[in-house]
């Protein structure tokens, strides 16, 4: 019996050659009767075979070219700057002309919105003063304006004076007749005595008796 078997694990030291192990060794052992493999060979290098004739590819790199000039040879400087300014049917205008200003010029086309906007709107207001006014006989027929504008202007705007006191005496008028029907409202509460009864208002429950 080996001498480890009697003594505890734990009493004995956790490193030393004690517990070396002794590395096993294989060794590999062929035999007569076994056949060796052969070694493998390079491979062999692919050669193409040579072509009998240079081909060149279908599809060769494309070059810049100029661009061929039909029906005839390339134009001098000066047709090609008439070119830009010829007019052509169903296009926009070439530049240098009238039209092209018209139509790319972002500040007149903004002018010519805000006119036809405050035309329609001056319209609309005119149309409704004449109809709702109280003065509007007054007001000269619409040809003397183009004969006599400063007189037509003078009395347009004297109308207009008319209408607008007419108006704040009319909304003045509307509310004193407010105010006077309140003043009478309570008089006649307190009158009746109903402004000593409790409640929001002067609304509460009525027995019978005092309905009767």
């Amino acid at each position: 019996m080996s001498p480890t078997t009697s003594i505890p694990r734990f009493l004995l030291p956790q490193r030393g050659l004690i517990w070396s192990k002794s590395s096993t060794t294989f060794q590999t052992i062929r035999y007569a009767s076994a056949k060796a493999k052969p070694a493998k060979k390079a491979p062999k290098q692919i050669v193409l075979e040579k072509p009998a004739k240079f081909n060149p590819p279908s599809h060769p790199a494309k070059k810049w070219k100029e661009p061929r000039q039909y029906p005839g040879p390339k134009l001098s400087e000066e047709e090609a700057a008439s070119l830009k300014h010829k007019q052509y049917p169903n296009m926009m205008p070439p530049k240098g002309t009238f039209m092209h200003w018209f139509v790319n010029n972002k500040s007149i086309h903004l002018y010519i919105t805000l006119g036809t906007l405050t035309t329609l709107a001056f319209t609309v207001w005119f149309t409704t003063f004449q109809r709702n006014s109280p003065f509007a006989d007054m007001l000269p027929a619409g040809s003397q304006f183009f004969l006599h504008p400063i007189a037509y202007t003078r009395t347009f705007f004297k109308v207009l004076k008319l209408t607008s006191d007419y108006n704040t005496q009319e909304t003045i008028e509307r509310r004193k007749a407010r105010v006077e029907d309140v003043a009478k409202r309570d008089a006649y509460r307190k009158a009746h005595g109903l402004d000593k009864q409790k409640g929001f208002g002067g609304w509460t429950a009525k027995s019978d008796d005092e309905v009767l």
